[in-house]
């Protein structure tokens, strides 16, 4: 990376536009135990800026980190219990299907 060019990678905002581009449906998965970057913050600042949203949830895992969501059985299992019937409300039942086959 060339070092002038930092400032832009640096500055950038990913939450900049979330109160206007935020219209889908969302749902937010977090781990109640709090880690090192950042995730817990920005999972709950990303879910309250998300207003436009007309179904906005929140799923707060107790006693489980970020990380451990990413392949933990039992995190998982608990984040799919809410994410499933999420997809199929908004996707439909043949997208969900094809999800899970993937």
């Amino acid at each position: 990376m060339v070092f002038s060019h930092a400032q832009k990678t640096l500055s950038w905002d990913a939450f900049a536009f979330a109160e206007t581009l935020m219209t889908q449906p969302v749902m937010v998965v977090i781990g109640q135990k709090v880690g090192a970057f950042g995730a817990y913050r920005d999972g709950m600042e990303i879910h309250g800026r998300a207003m436009a949203s007309k179904d906005r949830q929140l799923v707060d895992l107790q006693d489980w980190s970020h990380y451990e969501l990413y392949d933990r059985e039992e995190p998982v299992g608990l984040a799919l219990e809410k994410i499933i019937p999420f997809f199929r409300k908004h996707l439909g039942e043949e997208d969900v299907a094809a999800a899970e086959a993937a």
